[in-house]
């Protein structure tokens, strides 16, 4: 029996300016139940965030919200 591939999404977030905002951000949503994986990149303004199911995406972004940043439409 071969695993199952983690679902991953990555999600556009606005307002970060530098590595305390990656940090943020990356602590908040890492927080997340089910979360298994958070990369932030800062350059590219994304978020991408892995688990064995696929997150939700109110509740990543109440987690990058709550980091003091919002997901972009």
């Amino acid at each position: 029996m071969s695993p199952t591939a983690p679902a991953t999404a990555t999600y556009a977030v606005t307002g970060m300016t530098c590595g305390c905002c990656v940090n943020k951000v990356r602590d908040k949503v890492g927080a997340l139940p089910g979360v298994t994986e958070v990369s932030v990149d800062l350059d590219g303004a994304t978020v991408t965030v892995s688990g064995p199911a696929q997150a939700d995406r109110a509740a990543i972004a109440d987690a990058i919200d709550r980091a003091g940043f919002q997901l972009a439409d």
